[in-house]
């Protein structure tokens, strides 16, 4: 540990209201099933000192036959949040699988951290094989790269509004809340020993240098919760990377937008 952390004070309180602020999900109502679609219970280890414990049961759904596809919601999303363009996935040939990540649907816990969902990811993979193709959308992207850099075996990536650094958003957030200097700091040590990893590591550009897998970003040039050009700049990153760019759908529109599903699909059958 450097000096500077040597100085940093213990959490405060109101750092730690803040922290589980950060992680805690209001869970979204949860989803039907789909017609033809199967439930599977899996228990995942969590990495550092999770507050829902150990051992987190997710629930995981499947639908459809061929190749697998991998399926990763965002924050206080759900798997028919990829309705659209699942069931195109499905009538071109594919098994879809989904979990509700921890905090989500009928997956047990109260939080959620990207290094979580990393290691949900490859439990789903540990019951389902190598995947043809995995969808993230929003920090359900980033939660996909994450665990992309840890090993996940995924032929093709598709990318829908992904965020791109945690620790900036830490961050942006911490001011946004009048946290600064010794506080924040003091924040981020919390973090990384809550979620298992400092937050200024789940990096992108750091992960995307990296990369050699096919992957299609998809972004809205109108998306007021995640940047556009950082998107854009990682993508430029990500060697042989595709870049679809789309108007006037926001941040979550796009995943109901008959010409992204069309690409996605073009996309899934082109590997």
């Amino acid at each position: 540990m450097t000096p500077q952390h040597d100085a940093i004070p213990g959490p405060a309180p109101h750092i730690e209201a803040f922290a589980d602020r950060l992680l805690r999900v209001r869970r979204p109502p949860v989803d039907t099933l789909t017609k033809g679609e199967t439930e599977i219970s899996l228990l995942v280890t969590a990495p550092g000192s999770w507050p829902d414990g150990a051992e987190i049961r997710v629930n995981l759904r499947r639908r459809g036959d061929g190749p697998n596809v991998l399926l990763v919601h965002g924050w206080e999303g759900a798997p028919s949040d990829f309705k659209v363009i699942g069931d195109k996935l499905v009538a071109a040939g594919f098994s879809l699988w989904s979990p509700d990540l921890p905090g989500h649907g009928r997956s047990d816990g109260e939080r959620l951290s990207i290094p979580l969902a990393a290691r949900v990811l490859h439990a789903v993979a540990a019951e389902a094989g190598s995947f043809a193709l995995a969808l993230g959308h929003s920090i359900g992207g980033a939660c996909l790269v994450h665990a992309l850099a840890g090993g996940l075996a995924v032929e093709r990536v598709v990318l829908l509004a992904t965020p791109t650094h945690y620790g900036s958003f830490v961050r942006f957030a911490s001011a946004q809340a009048g946290l600064k200097g010794l506080a924040v700091e003091a924040l981020m040590e919390l973090l990384h020993d809550l979620i298992g990893e400092h937050p200024d590591w789940i990096d992108m550009r750091r992960q995307a240098a990296a990369m050699q897998k096919p992957v299609l970003f998809v972004h809205s040039t109108d998306d007021k919760v995640v940047s556009f050009t950082a998107a854009q700049d990682v993508a430029s990153i990500w060697h042989g990377a595709q870049w679809m760019a789309v108007n006037g759908l926001g941040h979550r529109r796009l995943l109901d937008d008959a010409s992204v599903a069309m690409r996605v699909r073009a996309f899934a059958l082109a590997g």
